[in-house]
């Protein structure tokens, strides 16, 4: 979520309520919908945006999520070699997701490490048109 839905006054509010604000947040809704998701999709950007605490708060809201749900974590990755290799260890080991979004713009070495070798069993949606008004 972003902070603007989350705290009263971002502005004010410090890095340690953000996070516990986003937990909170992510947490009601992992109560309330478990019984009836198949996925879920959280966004890793807004947990990043968050600061040094953010990646070990999108952890634990990952955490949370019932491990016969599967988590597709949105980061759109999309770069190439030893870099893609990281994110996809950052997505995979640490994080814990089943699939990854990405971004294929610089072809099959960016996608690669997600989708191959130790990776081969895990999911990945790659972009090809999306809803903003500017990829017409």
């Amino acid at each position: 979520p972003h902070s603007k839905q989350i705290v009263d006054d971002p502005a004010t509010a410090d890095p340690a309520q953000k996070c516990e604000a986003a937990y909170s947040f992510c947490k009601k809704i992992i109560d309330a919908t478990a019984p009836y998701a198949c996925c879920y999709k959280p966004n890793g950007a807004f947990f990043e945006a968050l600061g040094d605490d953010g990646a070990k708060t999108l952890c634990r809201v990952l955490r949370e999520i019932p491990t016969d749900i599967p988590i597709l974590l949105d980061v759109k990755r999309g770069d190439i070699g030893s870099t893609a290799a990281a994110y996809a260890e950052a997505c995979y080991d640490h994080a814990k997701a089943d699939a990854v979004t990405l971004s294929p713009l610089m072809g099959w070495d960016s996608i690669a490490p997600f989708v191959t070798e130790q990776y081969s069993q895990k999911g990945a949606f790659l972009l090809c048109k999306t809803s903003n008004p500017g990829s017409n």
